[in-house]
């Protein structure tokens, strides 16, 4: 809080996790069993039975970061603007769940425990999501510094070498660039199974 005369001037600032918007939706479809089942059947068999579909979507407004005016190598300094002004993209994620469910010994057996198989996969679409950026540039691949003043005369500085040696140093530096925290994760894949009793 500021005190200006006698009144209190309040700034609120959004925290890091702050999110604006979070929008979810979710579609599950299942087959029951015995009188209940409507599904397909092969050779008298009710193959889906205890069979299911879910699919959830979710997408969120972007995070909040401070902006800086200065880019330095992977980061910068002086801020722009306010304290956690700056937003992330927006982030869509889409998750897929198949499942089924087995009697362990038999229909008959009133006391049997249930196995439930699933097949789970996260990040369906494999969606490159943001979820950091260099506060300089707001990119999460480039933080600005090679094009800046300072970088240009770093690479000047490199000038009496070799040019394959400027190339190299342009490389290795754009590799450094790469930060997988950046990034959501990539497509993941899991089949299990749950035991009922």
């Amino acid at each position: 809080c500021i005190r200006d005369s006698n009144r209190f001037i309040r700034t609120i600032f959004p925290l890091s996790y702050d999110e604006r918007h979070r929008i979810a939706a979710t579609l599950d479809f299942r087959y029951g069993s015995g009188k209940r089942y409507n599904g397909p059947r092969l050779f008298g068999q009710d193959i889906l039975s205890n069979f299911g579909v879910n699919l959830l979507m979710v997408t969120v407004s972007g995070r909040p970061y401070s902006k800086t005016t200065l880019p330095r190598r992977f980061g910068g300094v002086g801020f722009q603007g306010e304290f956690n002004g700056a937003r992330l993209p927006w982030s869509f994620s889409t998750d897929l769940r198949i499942d089924k469910s087995f009697r362990l010994f038999g229909p008959g057996d009133s006391y049997s425990p249930n196995v439930v198989v699933y097949l789970r996969v996260q990040n369906l679409f494999d969606t490159r999501n943001v979820r950091g950026v260099y506060s300089a540039s707001g990119s999460p691949d480039d933080d600005g510094y090679l094009t800046s003043q300072e970088g240009v005369g770093a690479i000047a500085e490199l000038g009496g070498a070799r040019p394959q040696d400027v190339e190299l140093f342009l490389q290795s530096y754009n590799w450094r660039l790469l930060n997988p925290g950046f990034f959501t994760l990539p497509r993941r894949i899991f089949l299990g199974a749950i035991f009922e009793f």
